[in-house]
């Protein structure tokens, strides 16, 4: 397998490329020479031209610049991704004809702030431009694989132990990605996630423009022809980079450049900076950020930063993206991060291609191990292991919720009953609904079910374990990393278990319910009747009224009849003394018992805990650390 990671950038472009067992880092590729490209597109004729090719071919047309920060906003954007990402996999074959041969696994980064159906088109554009199925990866994910794995980061080994927050600043966005005890911790996007270092060039033009005697012609030749401003963003672009590669130079004296605009006349374009003119830039409200400038939006991202991560703070802050070499930016981060050591990766330009790199080999053993956990699954053993042990579930469940039931809910709806608030024996039977609903769905108040779960789970997990740990060998993974205890912790103090949000407990009020109310108010009534000593005096005659009328017929009449306000009086201390007799309350947990051992309440309860656990350590398993070194 060969992992390819393809970082198509606003202002430039890289792709690396790992092999399965490299212990090495992933190779940048060349494309058409250089290491990375220019992010812009043209079309000479019916042949896309990309990078150099397409600013110095004079026969092309259609030229494209900034097309990724353009995609959330326009249609036009979409084909110019498709042309680059088309132009980019030729550019690579033409370097290597068999760069794409064999088992090929593709991330392709993108900004951390596109939703779900930005990333889905996304990847659809890939397909179409003749990469094949890809994935599409967060360029903060990348960031972090990359700060995790890279040799080439000169910080110390245990410093990257450490929490560590990567600001991924690019041409177009601000990514980041917090790292917490080795691993990606996720605070969001916030702040305004445009903000790039594109936004820089794109002043300097409008500072040449409007500075320019010929500024309503470029503003026509702007309005007619995006090519020419396409252009001179480039030019400008490349002066910033100059710029920035060395500061210390351009304090007093301006670094300069000039583009020459070729249309009905040629027009040169002056760029020129120094320090106080990208301090001027850097001050100056911008539309792009919704009237802030650049500093101040700079500011409240970072300050943004430093409050999602406050409860545990970085002690390494690693700046990567090729707009992290602006010195400004290097100052702002050390001055929001005092405590964290600052660093930035000695090849920005290519951080995240190489991440990327990194990424896809991490997910495609993911994938791989995810599918065997869900074979597992699908096997139909884990459902067979839960339908074996669920007589260890129900049996003390039976016995704690049939004693809770008489105790806190019958018993009380009888001394209603015997005030007179409850007319008859049947008018019962909705309280007790009502009422053993609300004591099943909250389990978590009755200390004893707890208990009760956790010994369950203990004797069930026992019996799953060796398989998972099987699973968890065949792919080098960690076992403590798949340990059910993992499960167990989930049935923390917040929740009582998996049961509880299933829609089993459903089920398991109905079942209660069915069983309470017919020893009360069906044929079981009868009993409770004949029981204690008014059950005694009245038991001769219902027995005759039984006997020629029936049990159910007599056990309908006596649950409707209205009785005289003394008669549930003296009934009530009979059904007192026997619902909370042994005998009786044994009967009751032997019918809930025998109704949550029937074939569909146990296929139902088997189904939902199978369906509730595979989605735990489904989760499990799409978070496990992943080898990336042999």
């Amino acid at each position: 397998m060969k992992y390819i990671g393809i970082d198509i950038g606003d202002g430039e472009s890289a792709v690396a490329c790992l092999a399965e067992d490299s212990v090495i880092e992933p190779v940048i590729q060349p494309i058409d020479g250089r290491g990375s490209i220019l992010s812009v597109v043209g079309m000479a004729g019916t042949e896309v031209r990309i990078g150099e090719k397409a600013l110095l071919d004079r026969k092309v047309v259609h030229l494209r610049s900034r097309f990724k920060s353009r995609y959330l906003n326009t249609m036009d954007a979409e084909r110019d991704i498709e042309r680059f990402a088309h132009g980019l996999r030729t550019a690579l074959l033409e370097e290597a004809d068999d760069f794409f041969d064999g088992d090929v696994y593709i991330a392709v980064g993108c900004p951390a702030g596109w939703k779900e159906n930005d990333r889905a088109r996304y990847c659809e554009i890939m397909k179409r431009a003749g990469l094949g199925d890809v994935h599409i990866v967060s360029e903060s994910r990348a960031a972090f694989f990359y700060a995790r794995y890279a040799h080439e980061l000169k910080v110390a080994p245990e410093l990257l132990d450490q929490t560590t927050l990567v600001i991924d600043i690019g041409s177009s966005t601000t990514d980041f990605a917090y790292i917490v005890n080795g691993r990606e911790s996720a605070i969001g996007t916030f702040g305004d996630v445009s903000l790039g270092g594109g936004l820089i060039e794109a002043c300097m033009l409008r500072r040449a423009v409007a500075a320019s005697k010929h500024r309503e012609e470029l503003e026509t030749v702007f309005r007619e022809s995006l090519s020419w401003k396409n252009r001179l963003e480039i030019a400008a672009r490349r002066l910033k980079e100059q710029y920035f590669l060395d500061e210390a130079e351009w304090v007093k004296t301006p670094c300069v450049a000039s583009e020459t605009v070729y249309y009905d006349l040629p027009v040169k374009v002056k760029f020129e900076l120094n320090e106080d003119i990208m301090r001027e830039i850097l001050s100056t409200p911008m539309d792009e950020l919704k009237g802030a400038t650049f500093d101040e939006a700079l500011s409240d991202l970072l300050r943004h930063a430093e409050q999602a991560t406050a409860e545990n703070p970085p002690k390494l802050v690693i700046l990567t993206g090729g707009a992290s070499r602006m010195r400004f930016f290097r100052e702002a981060c050390a001055a929001q991060f005092p405590n964290a050591q600052v660093v930035i990766c000695p090849e920005p330009e290519y951080s995240i291609a190489k991440g990327l790199a990194y990424a896809a080999r991490v997910d495609d053993r993911l994938d791989a191990f995810s599918k065997d956990i869900e074979a597992y699954f699908q096997s139909g053993d884990v459902s067979r292991e839960i339908a074996a042990s669920l007589k260890w579930l129900t049996v003390p469940l039976a016995s704690i919720l049939s004693g809770r039931i008489v105790h806190d809910v019958v018993l009380n709806v009888l001394d209603e009953w015997k005030c007179g608030e409850i007319e008859t024996i049947e008018k019962m039977d909705a309280p007790i609904i009502e009422r053993t609903d609300e004591l099943v769905r909250n389990l978590d108040d009755i200390p004893e079910i707890r208990p009760a779960i956790n010994e369950w789970l203990k004797k069930l997990f026992q019996r799953l374990q060796p398989r998972l740990d099987e699973i968890c060998i065949r792919h080098d993974v960690d076992r403590q990393s798949m340990s059910l205890t993992g499960v167990r912790s989930l049935i923390g103090p917040e929740k009582v278990n998996i049961l509880l949000e299933s829609p089993v407990t459903t089920t398991l009020i109905y079942v209660i319910t069915s069983c309470v109310t017919a020893t009360l108010c069906g044929g079981g009534g009868v009993v409770l009747l004949m029981e204690g000593p008014v059950g005694i005096l009245l038991g001769a005659l219902i027995g005759l009224i039984v006997a020629y009328f029936g049990q159910k017929a007599v056990t309908s009449a006596v649950s409707r009849a209205n009785l005289p306000l003394f008669t549930p009086k003296l009934l009530c201390l009979s059904f007192r003394k026997s619902l909370s007799s042994p005998r009786q309350r044994k009967a009751i947990e032997s019918a809930l018992l025998s109704s949550m051992d029937s074939p569909r309440f146990q296929k139902q309860l088997e189904t939902d805990i199978t369906i509730s656990l595979e989605s735990q350590i489904m989760n499990m398993a799409r978070s496990v650390e992943m080898p990336i070194v042999q």
